[in-house]
């Protein structure tokens, strides 16, 4: 006696176009998630970026980061460095800190340049636009603002 067995889903009332469905949804949402979650190299960086750092002294040495806003940080240390990244920090922490730069509009700002023997630095690249701030000099204090979200920006650099 042969008696034909209907799979478990079949008997459980899901039909195979539901299955179809979410097989179908989970791919696509797969797709997505590698998409999102890009990883860039220091050969490959895309127009976006946040740099900071820090030069000067008696070295002259100059320490360049480099933010992402998928949250990858890159370093660049001297003046022919290579870059190399630093640690991949969550998506969400990056793009706060992109969104944080255009709310505070860097690329509307005008230019601020006044470097001591040891100065500081943002760099805010959107595409074509490039805005920088460098202060240090005692005689030039730079907004308040600007440091304050240097300091946040510091803080990525630090290991947790």
């Amino acid at each position: 006696m042969f008696v034909a067995l209907r799979p478990t889903f079949a008997r459980k009332g899901i039909a195979m176009k539901n299955i179809l469905h979410l097989l179908l949804f989970s791919a696509c949402a797969l797709l997505a998630a590698v998409q999102c979650s890009t990883r860039h190299t220091p050969d490959r960086l895309p127009a976006q970026q946040l740099r900071f750092g820090s030069g000067g002294g008696f070295s002259g040495e100059v320490t360049t980061w480099t933010l992402l806003s998928n949250g990858q940080l890159f370093i660049t240390r001297g003046l022919k460095g290579d870059m190399v990244e630093w640690k991949q920090h969550a998506r969400r922490e990056g793009r706060k800190l992109f969104l944080e730069a255009e709310a505070l509009k860097l690329l509307e700002k005008p230019a601020f340049s006044h470097p001591g023997n040891v100065y500081r630095f943002i760099e805010w690249t959107n595409g074509e636009r490039t805005q920088r701030f460098t202060w240090g000099s005692r005689e030039h204090a730079v907004d308040s603002v600007v440091e304050a979200f240097y300091g946040r920006l510091m803080a990525l650099t630090r290991d947790q």
